[in-house]
C-alpha cells in the first residue's frame, strides 16, 4: 500500500474527513426533508420542471468528467454546488454571470461549461458593486455586504434571472437575509435546498417558497 506522507496526506485525509462529515450531515438533511423528494408535492409545472430536471437532475452531464479532472481536490459538498451552477447556467444560457464574495474559482469552470456564450465576473467583498447591475445569474458566498450585493444584483433582475446563495444557514444576518428574500420579496419564486438557495425572477409568477431534498 502506497504510504502518503507530507502536505499531499494532509490534503488526502483533510478531505476525506470533510467529505465524511458531507456526507453524515447529507444523510441528516435528507431524512429530515425526505417528504420534499423529487418534486414530491410540487404543483406548478414550471416549479416541478426545475426540480426535477436542474435541481436534483442525476444524468452524468458531457462536461462532468473534465471538470472533475480539472478540479480534482474539491470536496463532495462543493462540487455538488458546482454541479448544480453548471445545470443551471445550462437550463438559463445566461449572457453574464457575477460570482460575489468568496466563491472558489471552479465556479467559473462550471458556468463557462454550463454556457459557453456567458461572460463571468468575479467581484470580490469589498469590491465595486457595480458589477452586479444587468447580470443575468449571480452566485453569492456569506460575507459581510453580501445584503447590498444582492439589493444591487435584484434592482436590474428582470424575469428569467437567477441569484443562487451559498451557505443560507452559516450565520444570523445570511438567515436573516434568506428569510426576507423567501417570504416577502415580491416577484420572485424561491427554493429553500438547505446548502443553497435559489431566487428566480419572474412577476408573472405566483410567489412561492419551495422547500426542496437537495
Amino acid at each position: 500500500m502506497q504510504n502518503r506522507t507530507g502536505a499531499g496526506a494532509a490534503l488526502f485525509y483533510g478531505q476525506s474527513g470533510r467529505d465524511g462529515m458531507w456526507n453524515m450531515r447529507r444523510l441528516l438533511v435528507w431524512l429530515g426533508r425526505m417528504r420534499h423528494s423529487r418534486g414530491f408535492g410540487v404543483q406548478s409545472p414550471w416549479a416541478y420542471r426545475m426540480v426535477r430536471y436542474v435541481i436534483n437532475e442525476h444524468w452524468p452531464y458531457y462536461a462532468y468528467g473534465e471538470l472533475t479532472a480539472a478540479h480534482p481536490s474539491l470536496d463532495k459538498r462543493t462540487r455538488r454546488l458546482c454541479e448544480l451552477v453548471f445545470r443551471l447556467t445550462n437550463s438559463v444560457q445566461p449572457r453574464r454571470v457575477v460570482a460575489f464574495g468568496p466563491v472558489g474559482a471552479a465556479y467559473g469552470s462550471y458556468v463557462r461549461a454550463g454556457c459557453r456564450r456567458a461572460e463571468y465576473l468575479p467581484i470580490p467583498s469589498g469590491g465595486c458593486l457595480d458589477g452586479m447591475s444587468g447580470a443575468d445569474m449571480a452566485v453569492m458566498s456569506p460575507c459581510g455586504d453580501i445584503a447590498s450585493a444582492f439589493t444591487r444584483f435584484s434592482r436590474d433582475a428582470g424575469d428569467g434571472s437567477v441569484a443562487m446563495l451559498i451557505d443560507i444557514r452559516r450565520d444570523k444576518s445570511v438567515r436573516r437575509l434568506w428569510r426576507e428574500v423567501a417570504a416577502g420579496m415580491p416577484g420572485v419564486v424561491t427554493f429553500d435546498l438547505y446548502y443553497c438557495g435559489l431566487v428566480f425572477f419572474d412577476k408573472k409568477r405566483y410567489k412561492q417558497n419551495y422547500i426542496i431534498n437537495f
